[in-house]
This record gives structure tokens, C-alpha cells and sequence, in this order.
């Protein structure tokens, strides 16, 4: 065995450890490999991260930086599956490096499982751990009693994570949803379980899979997802008083699981809570959110509904003590939520902030750029916004915005801008410290991607999105031939008028791009085949 399979084969054995996965990067170092490398180490680090550490904000964007680079090579480092297993075999499967994730065969053929799939699936989960570093299985479409099977197979005491979804109609006539929580609570997997996703698409409420599986023993989950899509209220009483629920870090709540008034201040009593997504909320559950006292590690916050923001706003009277990262999606008036949330005591530690579908004006731009949180604000992320010339003026602003390393503006379909005041942008933005640079929607035109090719505040931007963005041949010749752009590592120009993309075509501008996306352009069948001879794999 050569010192590269007995790295390997340590990991395996040994796949909740991060040393043998380091020592692994250490040798890719020593033997040209540094880009695999750098994505294991930081990989293994956003596993142990918070959203309220101060390095965050820098892991993150390095992160996606380091996707664009491995992502498309991902796969060739995936292992052979037992038959029967399928992993999608791009960069989400994978966790601290290592393809982490399958599921069944029949997902890829998108059908529903027979007993003689689960019966080989369950047959080879001994096989899967033994030679892969999988440890998370997604149960999509099946039976209670063939997740039972599957989960008290030989070698299921080894998974750390497990995902159940019922999408369809099993023909159970029963309580199916309760069913298959409990053939979870019940199972082998459960002393070692960190991670628990559980999807539900149908009613009745799983009130008895609920209390069978607050009595389970879970000693090592830390994260937990409860997705019911419809039906009333489920009663999460049991729940929130098992004596493991009290040890958990991250929670996903979504739909008629978070339609109560009680689970909020549960929830904020919870010491570890550090990430917390509540999805399709009651207003009951978003006025206890304002009123909860507690959540003394929460970081990351992510609300979405019909109308988040008329009812985000209470937050302003909460502490948050450790809150650094929050996403709002959904209706309502973001100005007033915003306007409530620069006099909060918790404005100025967000560093991370995405706002999308509430209606996002000047006067919302105004207000927090001129609120304590622009000093330090690193990323902002703006969806369906509403605003114009003198909105983006002050989002273009180093001077408001010193420290911003990422900016995201999505221009909704329904609203207008005009080219004039896009192209105006692109020659204003002087944010001193900007990596990643998205602009989805914004009529740039040839004369803008001009203007981004001249800006010397691009200098140090790594991605550049300019999806929809009415771009010709002239304004891409611009961007490729920029001075200030030779190092990006990422280019997404999709959705544009390039019939040839013929800058692309000289493999010496751009020469540390790993990522182009061109989808949605009118390209001929030779201007494809040309970028194929020059750029290989990434055209």
C-alpha cells in the first residue's frame, strides 16, 4: 500500500476525524494537488464554524472560490459505490472534503424504490462504509418499513447523518408520516446520529412520530430539519422537552411546523442554538420571535413567508447578543423593518445581510447606509429590489461601505432601470475591498461591462456575475482583455446576447479561470465547438 492509499484508507476508517483528513491535505501539498488541498482544510473548518466567528465572512467567500476551482473536479476523487447506491458526484455531496452523501439508485432514475432495491441498497450499506467516507443517506419515496430495513442493516450504526422524504403517495391508509419517525427513533442509527432531515409533504399531523421521537436517545445530534408542508399545527410540545433537543446547534423548521407560538421560545432557551431557519412561519410563531428573550449563541437567522418583514420588525426589541448573519424572503415593507433595525441593540454586529421580495427602496438604502452596521457590514445580498439612482449611488459608496467584500443585486422582473443609471453604477463602485460581484438583471449593456473592465476597485474580485445583463461580444472582449480582471477564477455571463463569445478563445486572458458559465446564449454550434478546443472541459 503506497503512502497515498494509507492516507486514504485511514480516513475511511476513521471518517468523523478531522487529523487523518489533514494529514491527507498536507501530502496533496507536497504532491502538486494544492487545490484540493486548500477545499479539504477548508472544508473541515465551515464544519466546526459560526456565523458569529470572526474569520466567517473570509471562509465563506474563499470557500466558493475554492468550489469553482475543485467543483468540476470533484467527481474524478469520489469513490466506487456498491451496486444500487447513487451519489450525485458534484461539490454539494460532499462534507470536510470527502464525498459524504448518496442515496439509492432509483432517485437518479427518479422512480419509486421496489423491495428488491432496498433489499441490495441495505445489503451493500456495510460495503459503503467500509470502503467509502459516506455517512449520510437520503431516503426519498420509500416505506416506513423499508427505511427500517435500511436503517438497522449491518454497518447503519456508522452514519452520522440521515435524510427521510415522502413526496408521494405510499398507499398507506394510516398515519404514514408518523411511521416513518418512528421506524427513525427505532433504528440503529440513532446513538450516533448528528444530523436528522426529515421532509413531509401531507397531513395528518405525525403527532405519535413526534412523541416517539422526542423519546429516543440522541446522544450526539447537534442538527435537526422538521418540514411538514401542510396540514394544521403540529404539536411540538414532546419535542421541545426531550432532554437531547436541548443540545442542538442548528434547526430547520418549515411550514406547519412552526405554525405555533410555543416553539419560538423554546427555541430560545436552547445554550448551543447557533443557526436557526424558520420557513413559511404562522404570525403567531413571528411575534414570539420578537418577544423571546434568550438565544445566547444564535449567529445565522433566516425567516421566510408570505410577510416576514411586516412582522421582522418586532425583532428590533430582542438582544441577539451573538447575531452576525440574517436573511429575510418573503412580502411586506422592508423599509420600515429595516428603519426599526438600525435602532436595535444587534444592528451593528450583522456582517452578513440578504434581504429578497420585500420592497427595497432608496429610502432603505439610505437608511442603513448611514446606520452603524456599513462599517462592517461584509456581505449584502439584495433580491427584487425596488430602488434606483440614488440607492445604488450609496451601495457603490467605499466610503459608506469600507469593509463590504461581497455585493449581490438581483433586479426583479417588475421593476425598471435604466441603462443609463447601471452604467453609471458600474463606473462609480469603488468598494476598496470587493471579491464577489453579482449583478443579475441589470441592463449593462457593452457600455457598462466598459466601465467594469476599467475599474481599478475590481482589482481584487475572484467572481463576477453578470447573468441577464444584455451584454455583446464588445462588452465580454472588454471584461476578458481587463487588466484589473486576470484573476478571476469565476465568470458567469449567461443570459447575454454572445453568439460567439470569441475573446474566450485565447486561453492566455482570464488564466486562473476555473468556472464559465455561458447558459441562455444564443451561441452557434461552432463558436461552442471553438471554446471546446480552447478552454477543455471549462467552455
Amino acid at each position: 500500500m503506497n503512502d497515498e492509499a494509507a492516507l486514504l484508507a485511514a480516513i475511511t476508517a476513521h471518517a468523523d476525524e478531522d487529523t487523518p483528513r489533514l494529514a491527507y491535505a498536507d501530502w496533496l501539498d507536497e504532491n502538486e494537488a494544492p487545490v484540493q488541498a486548500e477545499f479539504i482544510r477548508l472544508q473541515c473548518r465551515l464544519a466546526s464554524c459560526s456565523a458569529a466567528d470572526p474569520g466567517y465572512p473570509d471562509l465563506t467567500e474563499r470557500h466558493a472560490e475554492m468550489v469553482a476551482q475543485f467543483g468540476p473536479l470533484a467527481k474524478l476523487t469520489a469513490p466506487a459505490l456498491p451496486p444500487g447506491y447513487h451519489a450525485e458526484h458534484d461539490i454539494t455531496g460532499f462534507r470536510r472534503g470527502f464525498l459524504s452523501a448518496a442515496s439509492g439508485s432509483w432517485r437518479a432514475d427518479r422512480r419509486t424504490p421496489t423491495d428488491e432495491d432496498v433489499e441490495q441498497f441495505a445489503a451493500g450499506l456495510s460495503q459503503l462504509i467500509a470502503t467509502t467516507t459516506v455517512r449520510e443517506l437520503h431516503l426519498t419515496d420509500l416505506t416506513p418499513d423499508q427505511v427500517f430495513r435500511v436503517l438497522t442493516a449491518p454497518g447503519a450504526e456508522s452514519l452520522t447523518s440521515v435524510l427521510v422524504a415522502q413526496r408521494f403517495a405510499l398507499g398507506s391508509t394510516g398515519d404514514t408520516e408518523s411511521e416513518l419517525i418512528r421506524a427513525v427513533a427505532l433504528s440503529k442509527v440513532v446513538p450516533n446520529l448528528e444530523y436528522l432531515r426529515l421532509f413531509f409533504g401531507s397531513t395528518p399531523p405525525p403527532t405519535a412520530g413526534i412523541t416517539q421521537l422526542a423519546r429516543a436517545k440522541f446522544d450526539r445530534l447537534t442538527q435537526l430539519t422538521l418540514w411538514i408542508q401542510t396540514g394544521p399545527t403540529c404539536d411540538l410540545a414532546p419535542l421541545t422537552s426531550a432532554a437531547w433537543f436541548r443540545n442542538l446547534r442548528r434547526v430547520y423548521f418549515g411550514d406547519s411546523a412552526v405554525r405555533g407560538s410555543a416553539l419560538v421560545p423554546a427555541l430560545a432557551k436552547l445554550p448551543h442554538l447557533e443557526s436557526l431557519d424558520l420557513i413559511q412561519q404562522s404570525a403567531p410563531a413571528r411575534k414570539a420571535l420578537g418577544m423571546a428573550r434568550g438565544f445566547p449563541a444564535l449567529a445565522r437567522l433566516e425567516l421566510q413567508g408570505r410577510v416576514p418583514f411586516n412582522d421582522a420588525v418586532r425583532m428590533a426589541t430582542g438582544r441577539f447578543p451573538a447575531l452576525a448573519e440574517l436573511t429575510i424572503r418573503g412580502e411586506g415593507d422592508a423599509n420600515t423593518a429595516v428603519q426599526r433595525f438600525c435602532s436595535a441593540k444587534w444592528w451593528s454586529q450583522i456582517r452578513v445581510l440578504e434581504l429578497a421580495g420585500g420592497w427595497i427602496t432608496d429610502a432603505t438604502i439610505k437608511a442603513f447606509a448611514r446606520s452603524e452596521i456599513a462599517a462592517g457590514l461584509r456581505v449584502l445580498r439584495l433580491h427584487q429590489r425596488s430602488f434606483g439612482a440614488a440607492g445604488l449611488a450609496l451601495l457603490a459608496s467605499g466610503t459608506r461601505f469600507p469593509n463590504l467584500t461581497t455585493l449581490n443585486l438581483d433586479l426583479s422582473h417588475a421593476t425598471q432601470c435604466r441603462p443609463a443609471v447601471a452604467v453609471t453604477f458600474a463606473r462609480r463602485l469603488s468598494l476598496p475591498r470587493l471579491r464577489h460581484l453579482s449583478l443579475y438583471g441589470y441592463p449593462l449593456g457593452d457600455a457598462g461591462a466598459k466601465e467594469l473592465a476599467a475599474n481599478s476597485y475590481l482589482a481584487s474580485v475572484t467572481r463576477l456575475a453578470l447573468r441577464g445583463c444584455e451584454i455583446g461580444e464588445r462588452g465580454l472582449t472588454a471584461l476578458v482583455r481587463s487588466p484589473h480582471l486576470q484573476q478571476l477564477v469565476e465568470l458567469d455571463v449567461g443570459n447575454n446576447n454572445l453568439k460567439r463569445a470569441g475573446a474566450l478563445l485565447d486561453p492566455v486572458r482570464l488564466p486562473r479561470l476555473f468556472a464559465l458559465g455561458l447558459r441562455g446564449n444564443p451561441l452557434t454550434p461552432s463558436a461552442r465547438d471553438k471554446l471546446h478546443r480552447a478552454r477543455g472541459w471549462l467552455a
